[in-house]
């Protein structure tokens, strides 16, 4: 059954009366209410446009079913909800506190094709204990608090994306080209050029073009800038 995708609000909703319909009261106006802390006004006036789309069975004051379309709808908000939740738990090992926040401002916009190589990714750790043992290392590095943004080596910045410079690791001779091109910390750069064997790559920096071995481009850390070209 091929849905539309429908807005984060009414997807809140459908969500909401499913987690409802599975209690013993049913989904009625002041529980999805208090669920969603907005007036039963608001909710009553959802609840008639839900009826109108054929997602729902619902007369004023009644218990508000969820249609076989709605149920399916549904089913698929609450799916998108859960794997996001077992990926921010399991794989990115964050608090169930955490993972709920989380999983609620991402699972209205996030495509089907990232949750399923989100599920992708968190099956394949788990399929190999060794890789995730490692994993589960290097993420208990991460504290949230290193600045926003991707940085990398001047050889992983991608042709379409400026990078500034942060440091350049390189020997005297090279430094001494790129201090005359003008790549020093701050400088913007890009990279033109891959050569079809990966060697050497072709970059642009102050107007200037030259060309690096991948392994020197690998020692120039950089910020990436994305749209800036």
């Amino acid at each position: 059954m091929k849905i539309e995708r429908l807005s984060a609000k009414v997807e809140d909703y459908l969500e909401t009366i499913l987690r409802l319909s599975e209690t013993p009261r049913g989904a009625r106006t002041g529980d999805i209410a208090a669920a969603l802390n907005v007036q039963p006004s608001t909710v009553s006036a959802a609840l008639k446009s839900l009826t109108e789309q054929g997602l729902l069975n619902y007369e004023p004051y009644g218990v508000a079913e969820l249609t076989p379309k709605g149920r399916h709808v549904a089913e698929e908000i609450a799916g998108r909800h859960v794997g996001l939740l077992r990926f921010f738990t399991d794989t990115l090992g964050l608090t169930p506190e955490e993972s709920e926040v989380t999983a609620c401002g991402m699972e209205h916009d996030v495509t089907p094709l990232v949750l399923d190589r989100i599920a992708l990714l968190g099956e394949f750790l788990r399929s190999h204990p060794e890789l995730n043992e490692k994993w589960r290392a290097v993420r208990s590095t991460a504290k949230g608090e290193r600045p926003p943004g991707v940085e990398s080596g001047l050889d992983e910045l991608p042709p379409g994306v400026r990078g500034v410079v942060l440091s350049v690791d390189v020997g005297a001779a090279l430094r001494k080209r790129l201090v005359e091109m003008g790549v020093t910390p701050g400088v913007l750069i890009a990279v033109e050029r891959v050569a079809p064997l990966g060697d050497p790559i072709a970059v642009e920096v102050r107007g200037y073009r030259l060309s690096m071995r991948k392994a020197e481009a690998a020692k120039i850390r950089v910020k990436w800038r994305p749209g800036l070209i």
